[in-house]
């Protein structure tokens, strides 16, 4: 059987457009300034026509609001004419009308990208992409694909760029989970909060049918009518076959970037198909990509028919009417797994596939590992699952399931009003979004939800419970504390939150070009003592990086200090001529009180070892390397895998990476002795639980330090690190309240004396005078109650009432 390219479109040539089309981009920007939109106006339009979840959103809107216009922006008389149907006022997509409907829409719509509406009026319009499926493949920047284009790296880095704008265009991209919002917000390089987990509308039908059977029994009867009818077509009369009975099973194979489709059978895959299906008494209905219309023509026949685009746009609303699926990467298998029935994934090219377009995971991982390789397995396996009571039917239906459950956060439907809502809100002020009185907390960045700004909510949560919290995240999987409010960084909350609060507490730089109002207070606490020097303290440190600094420092209202060293490095390294509060370190209240005396209460010990899930009786040694400013990679001197080999059954080494190193990968990735607690959301616990802290420069050491924790220091690199890369801010070397190493069988010589003989240990006692030295230098107010004299001083300035 003849190979067929599924054409019609190519990223080469797409791009190509995109790069000629720059004049008119330029131009249309410029006249965006000046052209008011309107608020009751909404323009919709999707890759496929009339259909995607923007159709299940602008009927929606239509049942909610008949006051609004809505505009669907079509690409010839056939879509105009299923627009009419639907009540919708159907617009040429290219061309001065489409143009101008754009450009003064309130409201934009898509589903494939800024090219469903017309791309020259999009800029300064709310736009709101649907996409269209999870995201298997890798998508837009993710895949090398998307950028494809001859010509010298200016062009190309001309295009990334041109990609990049036009993804922070769009106010709102709908995921269906969160799973799929992490792909989202990867392959178009946006802020989390531009990405929100609202249910995909074009599922909401199959939520129906999935509660529904009434619903999916007319599912099939619309897919058996057109089935009726193209047979009809083809056969003059309606020959043999016309009742069309048995169990169907769709088959959907996904574009492939314009190349052949290597899953087109050959005359003897072919009659083996039709044998199967005969066996089986199903039939096979093939929904190629449209933009791989006709693939599968001479496949035609007997119990194998076509369900193309020229007969139904949009084939997700009528999964229901199919008893299984075989695809090989089509999100059409997302959809499909709300249903709870068999899928057999059938990719005979994975490997190429995955090598040139890429996908998130292994397709043996959404699988839940079994992914078919010819035709003949792809038959075996539908011969397994499809039969009602097959034993196998039972481990593919559950397959099934455990997708769903990863990809559809609202299996239960109603994404059509969630989307509608959310971009309602768009229009929303401030005051509408943030009450007075707030309190805005930020940890990293919104990385973790930790550090001292936790230790303070804590506070503030008891002694003034009515005052609202808000605490900037990156992920939906991260937990706030109890009674506060997670707010994505970048979304439209987040910024009015950071406007409005009162009061904001934060760890690190605000960025996003932040600026202090009158009536709020920032605390800036920082996230630990210096040994390195930072900011203007560094070494080579440029004019720009200098005002950038300064321009920093003034953002904040007060500095909070662990100890005098650090109060004067905050003074020389950012320049901050405002108020420090030197009263110690809320993030350590907890660890003072785990200690009586000098040592560390086993029950607060037993706890944390508890919440990381470190067995009783285990010794545990802490690895928490810093982070380095060249570095693009784990920091991983000591081997971690190993170290505990090393060490053997009676050890866990628990490696926590720096925030900046979260991005690199995990630690000890399947070892059964490594334990990565780099995303624990409370230190505290991993040093409580420690034995022995190994670091090289990380302020752990200082944390530590309360807790009472024995230390040494792994620093093969010490001369470079401290000559060449940040310098040290006191004599390191001479004060450090243990050993420093520089290789690995001298880390485990220490483990071993803890080991035998514990905090008595000679090497610990060798250090005694040292450590209680460092204790009364740098953490000399840490007894516990630091949270609450920081509460305290705010509450005097003003700041909380």
């Amino acid at each position: 059987m003849e190979q067929m390219s599924s054409g019609g479109f190519g990223f080469a040539r797409g791009n190509l457009e995109k790069m000629l089309a720059i004049p008119k981009y330029a131009s249309s920007l410029l006249l965006s300034w000046f052209i008011p939109r309107i608020a009751s106006l909404w323009v919709f339009g999707s890759g496929i026509g009339v259909g995607e979840g923007a159709l299940a959103l602008a009927r929606e809107l239509r049942r909610t609001d008949p006051t609004a216009r809505i505009v669907w922006l079509v690409a010839d008389d056939t879509e105009a004419a299923l627009a009419e149907v639907e009540g919708f006022h159907p617009v040429p997509r290219r061309g001065r009308r489409g143009f101008w409907a754009t450009l003064r829409a309130g409201r934009i719509v898509v589903t494939h990208g800024l090219g469903d509406a017309n791309r020259f009026g999009v800029f300064g319009g709310r736009i709101i992409q649907l996409w269209h499926g999870a995201p298997l493949k890798r998508l837009h920047l993710d895949s090398p694909v998307t950028t494809r284009i001859g010509g010298p790296a200016p062009v190309r880095i001309l295009l990334r760029r041109m990609y990049e704008a036009g993804a922070k265009q769009v106010a709102i991209y709908v995921a269906g989970s969160i799973e799929s919002a992490e792909r989202l917000r990867s392959a178009f390089r946006v802020d989390p909060g531009r990405v929100q987990v609202l249910g995909d509308p074009r599922d909401d039908a199959l939520a129906e049918q999935r509660r529904n059977p009434a619903a999916a029994a007319d599912a099939r009867a619309r897919v058996l009518a057109l089935l009726r009818d193209a047979h009809a077509e083809n056969n003059a009369g309606g020959a043999a076959d016309a009742d069309l009975s048995g169990r169907l099973v769709l088959y959907a194979p996904t574009w492939r970037d314009g190349e052949p489709d290597p899953a087109i059978p050959d005359e003897s895959e072919l009659a083996a198909i039709r044998q199967a299906l005969e066996r089986l008494g199903a039939r096979l209905v093939i929904r190629s990509h449209p933009l791989g219309a006709g693939a599968y023509a001479d496949a035609l026949g007997g119990r194998i028919h076509e369900l193309g685009a020229d007969r139904v746009r949009d084939i997700t609303p009528l999964l229901g009417a199919f008893d299984a699926v075989i695809t090989d990467y089509s999100s059409i298998a997302i959809d499909f797994s709300l249903l709870s029935r068999p899928i057999v994934w059938f990719a005979p090219d994975l490997e190429a596939y995955a090598a040139t377009r890429g996908l998130y995971e292994p397709l043996e991982v959404t699988s839940s590992g079994r992914v078919e390789r010819s035709w003949s397995e792809a038959l075996e396996r539908l011969a397994e699952v499809l039969p009602e009571n097959a034993p196998a039917r039972r481990g593919a239906v559950a397959a099934s399931r455990a997708l769903a459950e990863r990809f559809h956060a609202h299996p239960e439907g109603g994404a059509a009003a969630r989307v509608l809502a959310a971009a309602l809100r768009l229009s929303a002020s401030d005051a509408e979004r943030i009450p007075d009185g707030a309190v805005f907390f930020e940890s990293f960045y919104g990385r973790q939800v930790t550090c001292n700004p936790l230790a303070l909510d804590r506070e503030i949560a008891i002694r003034f419970p009515e005052a609202p919290r808000y605490w900037s995240v990156t992920s939906e999987r991260q937990a706030v504390p109890a009674g506060a409010t997670p707010l994505l960084v970048g979304s439209a909350d987040w910024f009015a939150a950071r406007r409005r609060s009162r009061l904001l507490v934060v760890n690190d730089w605000l960025r996003f070009r932040f600026r202090r109002g009158r009536h709020q207070t920032v605390l800036q606490t920082w996230h630990g003592t210096m040994l390195k020097h930072l900011a203007l303290g560094r070494p080579n440190v440029s004019l720009r990086t200098r005002i950038a600094i300064r321009r920093e420092s003034r953002r904040w209202s007060m500095m909070l200090s662990q100890n005098p060293h650090s109060t004067e490095q905050f003074r020389e390294s950012y320049a901050f001529r405002g108020e420090i509060l030197e009263s110690g370190y809320p993030r350590d209240d907890r660890l003072a009180a785990s200690v009586a005396g000098v040592a560390r209460i086993p029950m607060a010990v037993d706890r944390a070892r508890r919440e990381l899930g470190i067995d009783a009786g285990v010794r545990v040694l802490v690895y928490a390397p810093t982070w380095r400013d060249s570095g693009s990679a784990l920091v991983d001197e000591l081997d971690v895998r190993a170290l505990a080999d090393d060490l053997g059954a009676g050890w866990i080494v628990a490696a926590r990476g720096h925030t900046r190193t979260h991005g690199f990968g995990r630690y000890g990735v399947e070892h059964p002795r490594v334990l990565d607690v780099s995303r624990h959301p409370d230190v505290n616990d991993v040093l409580l639980a420690a034995d022995l802290l190994v670091t090289d420069y990380s302020s752990l050491m200082f944390d530590a330090a309360v807790a009472r924790v024995p230390m040494a220091f792994f620093v093969p690199d010490l001369a470079s690190y401290r000559d060449r890369e940040r310098g040290f801010t006191f004599d390191f070397e001479a004060q450090a309240p243990g050993p420093l190493l520089t290789r690995r069988d001298e880390v485990i010589d220490c483990a071993r004396e803890i080991e035998a003989e514990g905090p008595d240990a000679d090497w610990v006692r060798g250090v005694d005078e040292r450590y209680e030295n460092w204790c009364a230098t740098f953490v000399p107010h840490d007894d516990g109650e630091a949270a609450a004299r920081v509460v305290d001083a705010l509450v005097q300035r003003g700041a909380l009432d």
